[in-house]
């Protein structure tokens, strides 16, 4: 018998200052499949029911957000991020920068369709992963570059110290990465501890 794995639902939690409105837009989100974790009528405390609900997305629907809200999901944002679909009238530009900043995945100035929940909800998960993906390729980008600076000036140092070739001062990292069973940058910044000026200074 074969059985098919669904994906569980996404939780969202839905931030909105008109009760009315709130109860349209959960039952809307809960006929498109998704879990509403929970239903609040303020930003205050935010980062308190985030922590407390864990939702996969925040839909936060308020008509003038203060910027303690934008300090809050920034602060998200930095430490587990999560798409965020903001609707609000604020439609000022310096605001809208900060909100992006802020790691919003979707704005929109005015107020929440119900009917159109679930495609917006969509577009900012889809909108989420891609500039994930994009940061977690520059991040893995950037620690090669650092990676390869450092075994650079490791080989340097080797040829300067032990009169090796660049290959052979390469070799010789490879060999003492293979021996302590460790990564050649590692390995790398182990050489340059020992055989830098400033390394060397300590080691006195």
């Amino acid at each position: 018998m074969n059985t098919v794995c669904s994906k569980p639902p996404a939780r969202v939690m839905l931030v909105d200052d008109s009760p009315e409105r709130a109860q349209l837009v959960e039952e809307r989100l809960w006929a498109a499949g998704f879990e509403v974790v929970a239903v609040i009528a303020s930003a205050k405390g935010l980062l308190f029911q985030i922590q407390q609900h864990a939702p996969d997305v925040i839909l936060i629907d308020i008509e003038s957000p203060d910027r303690d809200v934008l300090e809050s999901l920034a602060v998200v944002n930095h430490h587990n991020p999560r798409p965020v679909v903001m609707f609000t009238q604020q439609d000022d530009p310096d605001y809208i920068e900060q909100a992006v900043g802020a790691g919003i995945s979707t704005y929109l100035v005015g107020g929440i369709n119900p009917e159109q929940v679930k495609p917006v909800i969509d577009v900012a998960i889809a909108q989420f992963r891609s500039f994930q993906a994009l940061r977690d390729e520059l991040h893995d980008t950037r620690i090669q570059l650092e990676d390869r600076k450092l075994i650079e000036q490791a080989k340097g140092l080797l040829m300067a110290y032990q009169q090796l070739s660049e290959d052979a001062a390469h070799r010789m990292l490879t060999r003492l990465a293979m021996d302590a069973n460790q990564r050649l940058p590692d390995v790398a910044r182990t050489v340059l501890a020992t055989l830098s000026p400033k390394g060397k200074g300590k080691s006195r």
